[in-house]
């Protein structure tokens, strides 16, 4: 029997880390079912951090992405989407604000973004383990 949780990639800029640690923080504290990976990018975008975000996502069922008031000009959130759809997995946005609207990456359809709520992230993640 396999007793090792799914994982969920979580994509994001580096200026809502803090919504990715929030998340985090949550899951430990509730035993959630599934474990969230994320690989910031530090350095310019190019082929090395590609390829190890490539093999990440490929561990995971699906991606979830943070969406702050920049997120949509992010070219590697949107290739972390077109990865994620590529490789054929789960993926939903969750936007980071519970009070603003912040605009969508492209590849992300617009019925797939939530509110920041735990409950409903929690139900929309439960559907993919």
């Amino acid at each position: 029997m396999n007793t090792e949780r799914p994982r969920a990639f979580i994509s994001f800029r580096m200026e809502d880390r803090w919504a990715r640690d929030f998340l985090k923080e949550h899951a430990r504290n509730s035993k959630g079912e599934v474990e969230f990976i994320d690989y910031p990018i530090q350095d310019p975008f190019d082929s090395s951090w590609r390829a190890r975000c490539e093999l990440l996502i490929s561990q995971t069922v699906g991606t979830i992405v943070l969406i702050g008031p920049t997120t949509y000009q992010s070219e590697p959130v949107e290739w972390e989407i077109r990865q994620t759809i590529e490789q054929g997995h789960q993926l939903f946005g969750i936007q980071v604000n519970d009070r603003e609207t912040h605009p969508i990456p492209k590849g992300l359809p617009a019925e797939r973004v939530i509110r920041w709520d735990f409950e409903r992230i929690s139900s929309w993640i439960s559907t993919w383990v």
